[in-house]
């Protein structure tokens, strides 16, 4: 093809371009004009040119899958029993929150919560996102923080907030609100944002739930926009659901201006709703555009809300490449709380050990102080019973050394007042009285500190006996504890010669059961050996029969094709056909020695093969035998190693056996040694001991006899003086009575003997008398002792 005729192909093609295109432009201006270039189409009346009304634009209200559309917003009602935190965490794994209703909301909630109970048949509370903050005294919400400014809280309700901290939907009072602890498992309900889109804009909500529900349906709602301002976002816009006469606003977008940045950092708290608004809102704006993934959930036919029963199904975790922006900080909130949760559980057991410490820091100083007093209990009974002996000895002493008789004190006073002492007399007499009771108290100063000396002397001993005691306890403690180390030891040290011992059995046991193992599969490949080459044995004797067999019926096929051949022959009439019988004769010929020839090439390469087989066989088993030879020549080697590290061991551990029995032996002998030197030690001191008592009794004893000596003198003294005192008293009385007795009888003789009789009467009279008052008071006496008997036999 010439380059003139491409040009003329080029300019006609564009010219029929140019032509299609005009058309269509005129197409589409009659078609704005309600022309029709083709008349009426036949589903439309002739009438039906002018235009007509442009459809209503429709939109989609969208709940996740297990979430059903109540009001403007979707709901998912949990059977599993859980806490409020729990309820609380399960929702925002859902991207939703635990319901957070308004005053028109709540009423709608209601009624849907009394259908779904009607229908299950459940009676039990259900989690709200409400709970009370004791800080400010007031009730709030737990994902935005903000507080109630509408409650249902029912005015029947008895709960205490400072105990029930957590709201609830009461079924016993008809669906209100009340109060429960938030650690109580209870069903729970999570809110979720119904976005509101247009139809391409769905598939932006799926791709976006995707990573939440994976490949599942979700419940859509068809909205028709009945609102004339449906092109400006400057005016909500007012939507019907398809198939009910409910309505709907939706709220106007904000306007993208290029101050958006600048109006959110004057306006903080705008910047705030931003912050807080949920990834699910159709208008969320990520900070980071990321890259969108490809959608796995198709888009499902346009139906009405349709329960989904599957609401205690936990969807399984989004992958790093599946997370938005609001699962990352999801995940970093989980975090947060997982460390300071841990911090709060190392902060308690750090709490917990230091008040064990410090409990167990005091009762070691109530045990200490506990101690103490006993001691000084002990020390003070002590003293107590040493100044109560003191005592006791001075009383004993002073009871010796007073005198004893009255008798001596009344001669004593009587001979003095018999014989008129003079003051002189009086003074010396006391003078010598005091002399003597100072020298009595001196003799009985020096007898106590005396007896003082002695007593601490004592004590000294008995403290350096104690001492020597204790010290001979503590060494033979410390003799023992060093006996029990040793013991310890040895017993150790027999363990382990033991433990060599067992090991070495062992070891000698499964030595013997590998030789026998393998003793056994040595047998067992002869034996297997043997049966193979037996049946190869029957396989070439049979191969052999066969093959006469076959050499058989071979010749006889040949003595017959040979007999046959000259039977042909001799009954061939012309030399055509003796040569066509020759040929054919020959060419049966080189068919059997081909034949043979190919038999023969077969059963040398099946010989080949078999002796190959045969060789190789002998290869692996002769590798096989090496390999077995080398593994024991390395077990042995092993073993022999093992052997002589064991009874390297064994000797160490005897040389240190012997060691330490040497050790021991020289430690017994310098225990035996030092023994006897305590042993003598002990003797010597109690020796001394012995002799210082002794010394100390004999000294006591002497003290004592002289004493006694000196006491009996003085007593034989003081006897002779009262003696010859009494003596001296004695004759003066009867000296004054028989003078007396000379004047009553001078005055009885002087009487008249009229007075005498009647003095003698007098004289019986009063005797008689004496005796009758000593008969009552005899008889007073014998009947207050009876009274008293008869009192006691009462009580």
């Amino acid at each position: 093809m010439s380059g003139s005729h491409k040009m003329w192909c080029c300019q006609v093609f564009i010219l029929v371009l140019f032509a299609h295109t005009i058309l269509a432009e005129l197409h589409v201006s009659a078609a704005s004009a309600g022309i029709s270039f083709d008349g009426p189409s036949p589903a439309q009346s002739p009438d039906a040119l002018a235009p007509t009304a442009k459809p209503r634009r429709r939109m989609y209200a969208m709940c996740p899958p297990q979430f059903q559309r109540v009001g403007t917003d979707c709901y998912s009602l949990v059977e599993q029993r859980s806490s409020w935190l729990e309820a609380h965490f399960f929702c925002k794994d859902k991207n939703a929150n635990l319901t957070e209703p308004g005053k028109h909301a709540d009423r709608k909630l209601r009624q849907f919560l009394q259908k779904q109970d009607a229908l299950s048949g459940e009676r039990d509370p259900i989690w709200l996102g409400a709970t009370y903050d004791h800080h400010n005294n007031k009730w709030q919400w737990s994902m935005s923080g903000r507080n109630l400014s509408f409650n249902a809280f029912s005015q029947k309700d008895p709960t205490n907030p400072q105990d029930n901290n957590c709201a609830i939907y009461d079924p016993s009072l008809k669906y209100r609100w009340s109060a429960r602890p938030c650690s109580d498992k209870l069903r729970f309900i999570c809110q979720h944002k119904m976005p509101k889109v247009s139809g391409p804009n769905r598939y932006k909500i799926y791709n976006r739930w995707n990573a939440t529900y994976p490949n599942e349906q979700a419940n859509e709602v068809v909205l028709e926009i009945i609102d004339p301002h449906d092109n400006d976002r400057r005016y909500h816009r007012r939507v019907k659901a398809e198939g009910s006469d409910e309505e709907m606003i939706i709220p106007a977008r904000r306007r993208n201006n290029n101050n958006r940045r600048n109006k959110q950092q004057r306006n903080p708290q705008r910047n705030r709703q931003n912050q807080n608004q949920h990834p699910n809102d159709v208008n969320y704006q990520p900070a980071q555009q990321r890259k969108r993934p490809r959608p796995s959930t198709v888009a499902p036919p346009v139906a009405s809300s349709a329960a989904n029963p599957s609401n205690d199904v936990l969807s399984p975790a989004p992958t790093p490449q599946q997370m938005t922006q609001y699962d990352r900080k999801l995940q970093r909130q989980r975090e947060r709380e997982r460390r300071r949760q841990q911090r709060k559980r190392e902060r308690q057991a750090l709490v917990r050990q230091q008040r064990r410490e410090k409990q167990r820091r005091q009762r070691e100083e109530q045990q200490r102080l506990q101690r103490e007093e006993q001691q000084r209990l002990q020390r003070e009974e002590q003293q107590r019973m040493l100044r109560e002996e003191q005592q006791r000895r001075q009383a004993e002493q002073l009871a010796q050394d007073a005198p004893k008789s009255q008798e001596v004190d009344e001669l004593r006073q009587r001979s003095s007042e018999d014989k008129g002492n003079t003051k002189e007399e009086q003074e010396k007499k006391l003078k010598e009285e005091k002399e003597k009771r100072r020298q009595e108290e001196q003799h009985q100063e020096e007898e106590a500190r005396k007896q003082q000396h002695h007593q601490q002397h004592l004590k000294e001993q008995e403290q350096q006996l104690r001492e020597l005691k204790a010290k001979q306890q503590r060494d033979q403690q410390d003799r023992d504890y060093q006996q029990q180390l040793r013991n310890r030891e040895l017993e150790v040290l027999k363990q382990h010669q033991a433990e060599a011992e067992r090991q070495r059995a062992a070891d000698e046991e499964a030595e013997k059961l590998r030789q026998e193992r393998i003793q056994k599969q040595r047998e067992l490949e002869a034996k297997e050996r043997q049966k193979l080459e037996e049946e190869r044995r029957k396989q070439r004797e049979e191969q052999e029969a066969q093959d006469r067999l076959n050499d058989a019926k071979r010749q006889a096929e040949e003595q017959r094709q040979r007999e046959e051949y000259e039977k042909h022959r001799q009954q061939a009439k012309t030399d055509r056909e003796r040569q066509l019988a020759e040929a054919r004769e020959a060419k049966r010929r080189e068919e059997l020695e081909l034949q043979e020839t190919l038999e023969r090439q077969e059963k040398e390469r099946q010989e080949q093969i078999r002796r190959e087989q045969e060789e190789e066989e002998k290869r692996q088993e002769l590798k096989r035998l090496e390999e077995t030879r080398i593994f024991e020549e390395k077990e042995l080697k092993r073993l022999h190693e093992e052997n002589q590290k064991r009874e390297e061991l064994q000797r160490q551990r005897e040389r240190e056996i012997a060691q330490r029995e040497a050790l021991e032996k020289k430690l017994a002998e310098e225990e035996a040694r030092l023994a006897k030197e305590v042993s003598a030690e002990e003797r010597e001191v109690k020796r001394r001991l012995e002799e210082d008592i002794r010394h100390a009794e004999d000294a006591r004893l002497a003290k004592e006899a002289l004493e006694r000596a000196a006491e009996e003198a003085k007593a034989a003294e003081q006897k002779r003086r009262l003696e010859t005192a009494k003596k001296l008293a004695d004759e003066e009385v009867q000296a004054k009575l028989e003078k007396k007795r000379q004047d009553y009888a001078n005055r009885i003789s002087a009487l008249s003997p009229e007075d005498q009789k009647k003095f003698i009467e007098m004289r019986k009279r009063r005797k008689q008398l004496k005796e009758q008052k000593e008969r009552e008071n005899r008889e007073k006496k014998l009947k207050r002792i009876q009274h008293a008997m008869r009192l006691n036999d009462d009580e």
